[in-house]
């Protein structure tokens, strides 16, 4: 597996009815999530998610398509391109 980070915008639109089935499909995935962070915005009904993965290009595919497929729910994906030598410098 040739794995990249990936950084994940989630949009729920509706909060009733994407809450469940989003922490679900994000559970089942929760090995490869390396950060998280959910900003409900009660008062407009909606609710944002940021997520740091760490997927193949393959899996970031399968893994935002699910999300997408989702009612009320957008996504969008950003893939970090660095150098083989960055990624473990500190």
């Amino acid at each position: 597996m040739n794995a990249k980070y990936h950084i994940l915008s989630i949009i729920m639109e509706d909060r009733e009815s994407a809450f469940h089935p989003v922490n679900e499909l994000l559970h089942s995935y929760a090995q490869n999530i390396l950060l998280r962070v959910g900003y409900p915005m009660r008062d407009l009904g909606v609710a944002v998610i940021f997520l740091i993965v760490e997927l193949s290009v393959s899996e970031m595919g399968a893994f935002s398509g699910k999300l997408g497929q989702i009612k009320s729910v957008k996504v969008k994906v950003t893939t970090l391109k660095l150098e083989e030598g960055e990624q473990n410098e500190n």
